[in-house]
């Protein structure tokens, strides 16, 4: 009975009536079963959360295929994390040249490693699997540069927690979709996206990973593909945009 009213509260903080929320959970459970049907499901990833951590820092505004290519470099010219915190930074910055901001992310996952081997002792990150979501969320958001996007993708990703990470893709589809607001920012939406879905690892995640594929493929930033589209009778910028200017 307390998950209701935690929705109602976080939905009306953001102006949206509290009778909104059933019609938009629904709304969202059919979003991600269409998409799964058309995308087909995903398997969890086969990271260990370290490993995880890494993936995501390098992916910061940086496609998918150079994301993997500078992890995989990382690894074939260290050998492992460790050898990743001690090594020269200008070394590191070179490997990861492919992605955007080497010059940013090197120094910056080096700082965390340091930091991670300073209060653990270690470079792995698996206790985190067996912590209350909340502790394990409150011990990865406290480095600098890991926000919610990255702390959501580690705990869903690696240890299969129900935390939702909401990035470019699924922010963009969720606001033409009206399951948030047009004004709700990226951070925010985690919370008001996270609140309309069943909370276990599997439903969230597959919501990710459909609306990620849709917006990569069909739902772009510029020049939606509307017409190939499944979703057009569910969504609010089809209805108020695109339609109306239909001959």
């Amino acid at each position: 009975m307390k998950q209701p009213a935690r929705k109602e509260r976080n939905l009306a903080d953001y102006g949206y009536p509290t009778s909104d929320v059933a019609t938009l959970s629904s709304k969202a459970l059919e979003v991600t079963q269409r998409l799964t049907d058309l995308y087909g499901e995903l398997p969890f990833s086969s990271k260990d959360p370290m490993g995880q951590l890494v993936d995501i820092l390098l992916s910061h505004r940086t496609r998918d295929e150079q994301t993997a290519a500078a992890w995989e470099n990382l690894l074939k010219r260290f050998g492992s994390w460790e050898a990743v915190r001690d090594a020269p930074t200008a070394e590191v910055q070179e490997t990861i040249a492919n992605v955007n901001w080497p010059e940013v992310k090197a120094p910056r996952l080096q700082s965390i490693m340091r930091q991670i081997t300073g209060e653990r002792g270690t470079l792995n990150l698996d206790f985190l699997c067996s912590l209350p979501v909340a502790e394990s969320t409150a011990w990865l958001n406290r480095f600098e540069g890991v926000g919610p996007k990255t702390t959501a993708c580690v705990l869903l990703f690696s240890c299969q927690q129900p935390l939702l990470p909401v990035d470019v893709h699924v922010h963009r589809v969720s606001g033409r979709l009206g399951l948030i607001g047009k004004k709700v920012t990226a951070d925010a939406a985690h919370t008001l996206l996270q609140a309309l879905l069943p909370q276990d690892s599997r439903s969230i995640y597959n919501f990710h990973k459909a609306l990620l594929r849709h917006g990569q493929r069909i739902c772009v930033f510029e020049r939606p593909r509307c017409n190939k589209c499944v979703l057009t009778d569910l969504c609010d910028y089809y209805k108020t945009v695109v339609k109306p200017q239909s001959p």
